[in-house]
């Protein structure tokens, strides 16, 4: 007996048919290239932000020090990283499958999105230097904070619990005994043979 599907690129697994999930108009591939430019920004901003006035710690452009490397640029490349594999393991996630990975890249780009946001406030702290920010006025000061931390760490943050979500949400349910039901298959009667 053969049993097809109309769907190609489908496949008969544990028993049941598993297909590519698509889900409208945000799929984890938008997710992941948003993350991307988001987290390429957020990881260059202390860098080419003061080439266009935008110096939150009053450095100048391109200044490579331990503050831009562990406050923008390793938490920036990390979700660049996290956002490629998004994309790219989109158009192969299929339901119930490679969901663990899915998982943990989430949960590292929402650790990501937390050290953007707390990263320029625990830096003095670590570093028992002044603050990440210079001082100035109140406006500056909001989109310094928007800017550098809160804004790509809260996109970050929304693009790894998506991928969390989605990874949670799309999974193999089986019988209490472990095993998946069987399909299934309609069986059309017999009918006679004209000789």
């Amino acid at each position: 007996m053969t049993v097809t599907t109309n769907y190609r690129g489908g496949y008969l697994g544990t028993g049941r048919a598993s297909m590519p999930v698509r889900l409208g108009r945000v799929g984890l591939g938008g997710v992941g290239l948003l993350m991307v430019v988001v987290g390429a920004w957020g990881g260059i901003v202390p860098f080419l932000g003061p080439a266009i006035g935008f110096s939150g710690d009053g450095s100048g452009s391109w200044n490579l020090d331990a503050s831009h490397a562990a406050v923008g640029l390793a938490p920036g490349a990390v979700a660049v990283v996290i956002g490629l594999l998004l994309v790219a393991e989109a158009p192969r996630v299929i339901v119930g499958r490679g969901r663990g990975s899915l998982t943990m890249a989430g949960l590292l780009a929402v650790a990501c999105g937390a050290w953007f946001v707390v990263g320029p406030l625990a830096w003095p702290v670590l570093q028992a230097s002044r603050p990440y920010f210079v001082g100035a006025g109140a406006l500056r000061e909001l989109a310094y904070q928007v800017g550098y931390a809160l804004g790509p760490g809260g996109i970050v943050i929304a693009c790894g619990a998506f991928a969390v979500g989605w990874a949670s949400r799309h999974r193999e349910v089986g019988l209490a005994g472990g095993s998946a039901p069987e399909p299934a298959v309609p069986v059309a009667p017999a009918q006679p043979v004209a000789e």
